[in-house]
C-alpha cells in the first residue's frame, strides 16, 4: 500500500457477523488502476464480527486497516473516529450490512471526479433489499443527473453505500457533528458546499434494510426527531454563509413537521401531535396555530389523489412480489 492511497473506503460495523463477509468481499474484489484502502471501524461488537474482520485483515494485510474498538462509541462516534483515519484523495462508504455489486465501482467514480474538478461528489443507483421479506426495489427513480446543495437541502437522495466524495473539502468535522444521530445528510451537505453532485444511473450496490438495523428499529417519532435535528444543526451552520440553503432546509423541516402532524391527527396520537406542533412553531416563530391549520388543510387529499395513491400502492405491491424472484447480483471473481 502506498503512503497515500487514492481512495479510502470507510466501513462501519457493529454486530453484523451475518453480513460483514459479503461487505468486505465486495470491497477487496474491486478492480482499479490505483491503490485503495479499506478502513474497518468495528464498534466493540459482542458477536463474532471482530473475528470475521480479523480473518479478512490477515488475508489482505496491505489492503485492510482494522480498528477493533474496546469500548462502544455508537454510530456517530465510530464514524467520526474512522473518518479521521482516511488518507485517500477520495472517500467511499460501505457499511457492514451493505455490499457493492460492481467490481468497477471505485474506478468509475474516481475517474469521474478526476475529470470533473467542479464536482464535490458522485453517487449511483442502488438496489434496496428488504431482507425481512426478500423483496427489492431500485432507488432514485427520475433522478436528475447533476444537482447541487440546494437540491440536497430539499431532500436527501444519496445512499451512503453509493457515494464517493473528495476528502478534506471542509476541513475538520464541525463540533456539532457529534449531535447528529445519522451522518449521511450532514456529511453530504458539508461536501456539497464545495461542488456539484453527479448521479450515475448504473446500479452498483445493495442497500440492505432489515429490522435489526439502527434506522429500522427507530419508531416513527424518533425517526422524525433524527431528521429534524440534523436539519436544525445545518440551518444554524449555514445561516451566514448560505442563507438560501438554510432557508431551503427550514422549508424541508416545516414540510416534515406538517406531514407528521397531519398523520398524528388522523391516528389520534394527541401527545405526539402536540410535540410536533411545538417543534414546528419553534422553527416558524412567525406562524401561529391558525397558520398551521391552514397548511394542514392543504394536505387533505381529494378523491382523485386517494384513487391515485391506491393504484400506486397496488402497483408497488405487484412489483415487490415480482422482485422476490429476482436474485441479488454479486461480484464474481
Amino acid at each position: 500500500m502506498t503512503a497515500c492511497p487514492k481512495v479510502s473506503v470507510l466501513m462501519l460495523t457493529y454486530n453484523q457477523e451475518n453480513y460483514i463477509d459479503e461487505a468486505i468481499r465486495s470491497v477487496v474484489l474491486q478492480e482499479t488502476d490505483f491503490d485503495f484502502e479499506l478502513i474497518i471501524g468495528n464498534d466493540a461488537s459482542t458477536d463474532h464480527t471482530a473475528r470475521h474482520c480479523l480473518e479478512w485483515k490477515e488475508k489482505y494485510p496491505e489492503r485492510i486497516r482494522l480498528v477493533n474498538r474496546e469500548q462502544n462509541l455508537g454510530l456517530i462516534g465510530n464514524f467520526m473516529e474512522t473518518y479521521a483515519l482516511c488518507r485517500g484523495t477520495y472517500i467511499a462508504i460501505c457499511e457492514g450490512d451493505d455490499f457493492w455489486t460492481d467490481k468497477s465501482k471505485l474506478q468509475r467514480q474516481a475517474d469521474y471526479l478526476d475529470g470533473h474538478p467542479d464536482f464535490s461528489m458522485c453517487f449511483h443507483r442502488v438496489i434496496n433489499y428488504y431482507a425481512d421479506n426478500g423483496t427489492k426495489s431500485l432507488s432514485n427513480g427520475h433522478q436528475k443527473v447533476d444537482t447541487d446543495i440546494c437540491d440536497l437541502a430539499r431532500s436527501n437522495y444519496i445512499s451512503n453505500v453509493s457515494v464517493m466524495f473528495r476528502r478534506g473539502l471542509f476541513g475538520e468535522l464541525p463540533a456539532w457533528f457529534s449531535q447528529v444521530s445519522t451522518y449521511d445528510l450532514a456529511i453530504h451537505m458539508l461536501n456539497a458546499q464545495y461542488g456539484k453532485i453527479h448521479y450515475m444511473s448504473r446500479p452498483m450496490a445493495v442497500y440492505r434494510q432489515h429490522s435489526k438495523a439502527i434506522w429500522s428499529r427507530n419508531k416513527a417519532e424518533a425517526k422524525l426527531d433524527i431528521g429534524l435535528k440534523v436539519r436544525e444543526l445545518l440551518i444554524e451552520h449555514l445561516k451566514d454563509t448560505r442563507p438560501d440553503v438554510s432557508e431551503l432546509l427550514r422549508d424541508a423541516h416545516t414540510r416534515f413537521c406538517l406531514n407528521e402532524l397531519y398523520h398524528c391527527r388522523q391516528m389520534h396520537q394527541t401527545d405526539i401531535a402536540e410535540r410536533v406542533e411545538k417543534r414546528l412553531l419553534g422553527m416558524r416563530p412567525e406562524w401561529d396555530k391558525a397558520e398551521i391549520e391552514k397548511h394542514l388543510e392543504r394536505l387533505r387529499p381529494d378523491w382523485k389523489t386517494l384513487l391515485r395513491q391506491k393504484a400506486f400502492g397496488l402497483l408497488k405491491k405487484a412489483r415487490a412480489f415480482c422482485s422476490y424472484f429476482i436474485p441479488l447480483p454479486r461480484i464474481k471473481r
